[in-house]
């Protein structure tokens, strides 16, 4: 077997492996969100328990990445390519682990707690849950074009928590929630946007893979 295509089937490997890692993260993320929205304390428990398979796959791809660089020396679009994946897969890791935070907190609310706040998070989560499938589905076609909306639709997630914020603290100012319970809703309201940004950073990173650019830095 020639050198290159030793390094397409490596390639094709640590394409497939990342996807592998970006479906189970996604997995984790909507039953994460679904188990506080429906207040199911037993999902919550579970779901705490399914990180760790996300843990191995990010170190099984960094080494397979890096060993792709240090033997078979891509260049150019290859390159980018092993190299974007490195830098994504941190954020794909952090999904996952935010999955996990969610379902955490989730056993600390009681059900009525939960629901002074579903609106709102809940349209968080619509808009996360779009955001996070989009980057999966970009990074399967290395798509900058679907990228940018991913990117594009962050606002929206920041502009809600916002809200949720304004909201937590006029309830806190008239002593209409325990405020245990306010902290624990803002810190799931604080993982589902952070959840946006790591689905940015991702979409960054993929518009990198095609063209080289990050943010408004060339790099290749």
């Amino acid at each position: 077997m020639g050198q290159r295509q030793t390094l397409i089937d490596a390639i094709q490997t640590l394409k497939k492996d990342v996807i592998q890692m970006a479906d189970l993260a996604l997995s984790n993320v909507k039953a994460g969100l679904n188990a506080f929205k429906e207040n199911d304390l037993e999902a919550a428990r579970r779901i705490m328990g399914l990180d760790d398979e996300v843990d191995r796959l990010e170190e099984q791809i960094a080494k397979d990445a890096l060993k792709i660089i240090w033997r078979e020396q891509p260049l150019a679009s290859d390159l980018r390519l092993v190299t974007g994946i490195l830098k994504l897969i941190t954020d794909l890791e952090r999904i996952g682990d935010h999955a996990s935070d969610i379902a955490e907190m989730t056993l600390h609310l009681s059900d009525r707690t939960n629901k002074r706040m579903l609106p709102l998070t809940t349209r968080m989560i619509e808009v996360i849950e779009r955001m996070v499938l989009s980057s999966v589905e970009a990074l399967v076609k290395v798509d900058g074009e679907a990228a940018k909306k991913v990117i594009s639709m962050d606002d929206e997630v920041d502009d809600l928590f916002d809200q949720v914020v304004l909201k937590m603290t006029n309830l806190l100012k008239n002593d209409k929630i325990d405020p245990n319970d306010a902290i624990h809703i803002l810190m799931v309201a604080k993982y589902i946007e952070r959840i946006g940004d790591h689905a940015v950073n991702i979409a960054e990173w993929i518009i990198f893979i095609g063209t080289g650019r990050h943010k408004r830095t060339d790099l290749f």
